[in-house]
């Protein structure tokens, strides 16, 4: 069960194998504060916005609400938990002012983040000062300096994940620092730097702030710990936030390279609606280029020569060609990215359900066209930033 105590959470779950003695009601004596034992739980402490959240697995978690912005955790949990202090809303212009009194971890995964959600498109985001077990990555888009240290830039797809509002797909942005944030110095996150850096490589938040933004701790995949961490609000910058909505608002190109036959895709200067995509030997010509957008936890991409954007055009059947179009958020223009390892991905189409694929072909300007799941090299690509 999870206990409610002033302002303490305390998880303790029971299994199987654990004594018939233990009395449940024992463990509910504050009706009103009891929340249940799976899922998410929220409130004002201090004048600060905290969440908890837990997956429901086997172990402990105790959190607890310090003065101001202050909170600690102590957990020997299982499966995976977030928890953190912060605001009901997120800002793009907020200065998070932080420290991290306390971070200690063994084993399994976890973060200490500056963290939040926007909606229209629903967008999950992280700046990660802190990690436990591995370095937070994911597929790279570039770096930003700021608040006196430079930090990766990564995204991730989420599919059918849980989410702010249910079971949903959507996007991660994050930015992780490249060494690991000091413990008990005061540091400060100046967040339109990183919403401006992601919105530049094609990573644009949504329009939406009203999701909560907290300094988080997370851990996942079977861990203990201990963690102590204040925040307080530093300001607001100036230049605001580049959400960049479902455009991504960047600059930031890629030529799109196919794993088997080497062709880079190309739009042939073909301007007219339905013409088709094409492949082409390797060229800096802004025909090969294209930027990657955000749209609704999918991509669009749009070339820098014609301004049309790559389409699937509605075709179901094996073989057929894929196109461009002019600007649309219809599904036949949206495509999801899934690895296939070593950086190649595998571009599938929402509206049709086929992926794009290089058909073996190699002769300059050659068609590109769809088919059905499969992991040959075909139909496996790569995006080699245009520098």
């Amino acid at each position: 069960m999870k206990k409610l105590i002033g302002s303490t959470i305390v998880l303790m779950l029971f299994f199987a194998g654990c004594s018939d003695d233990i009395n449940d009601m024992d463990l509910l004596t504050e009706e009103a504060t009891d929340v249940q034992l799976k899922g998410y739980s929220s409130g004002t402490h201090d004048n600060y916005f905290w969440s908890f959240w837990t997956d429901d697995r086997q172990g402990w978690v105790d959190y607890q609400n310090g003065s101001g912005g202050n909170y600690s955790v102590s957990w020997d949990y299982t499966g995976n938990f977030t928890c953190g202090k912060g605001w009901s809303s997120g800002s793009g212009t907020r200065v998070v002012g932080y420290n991290i009194g306390a971070h200690n971890q063994s084993g399994g995964g976890g973060v200490v983040a500056y963290y939040g959600w926007t909606r229209n498109p629903m967008i999950e985001y992280y700046v990660n000062e802190r990690w436990a077990g591995s370095r937070t990555t994911g597929e790279h888009r570039g770096s930003v300096t700021t608040d006196g240290t430079t930090y990766d830039i990564y995204t991730a797809m989420r599919y059918n994940a849980p989410s702010i509002d249910g079971t949903q797909t959507f996007r991660q942005v994050f930015s992780t620092r490249r060494s690991l944030a000091p413990v008990g110095q005061n540091q400060t996150i100046t967040f339109a730097n990183h919403a401006n850096a992601w919105a530049s490589v094609g990573l644009g938040l949504g329009n939406d702030w009203s999701p909560y933004a907290i300094m988080l701790t997370e851990a996942y995949s079977g861990s203990s710990g201990y963690a102590n961490v204040t925040v307080w609000s530093a300001g607001t910058s100036s230049g605001g936030g580049n959400t960049g909505g479902n455009t991504g608002g960047g600059s930031q190109y890629y030529r799109i390279q196919n794993r088997a036959t080497g062709l880079y895709l190309d739009g042939m200067g073909r301007t007219t609606n339905g013409s088709d995509l094409g492949q082409y030997a390797n060229t800096t010509h802004v025909n090969a280029q294209w930027i990657r957008e955000a749209s609704g936890g999918f991509e669009r991409f749009k070339n820098r020569g014609t301004g049309l954007y790559i389409d699937g055009m509605g075709r179901t059947v094996n073989g057929e060609n894929c196109g461009q179009y002019a600007n649309t958020t219809h599904v036949n223009a949206q495509w999801s990215l899934e690895s296939s390892g070593d950086g190649y991905y595998r571009l599938k189409n929402r509206g049709t359900g086929l992926y794009m694929d290089g058909y073996g072909r190699t002769s300059n300007g050659s068609a590109v066209s769809l088919y059905a799941n499969t992991t040959h090299v075909n139909a496996q690509w790569r995006f080699v930033p245009v520098q």
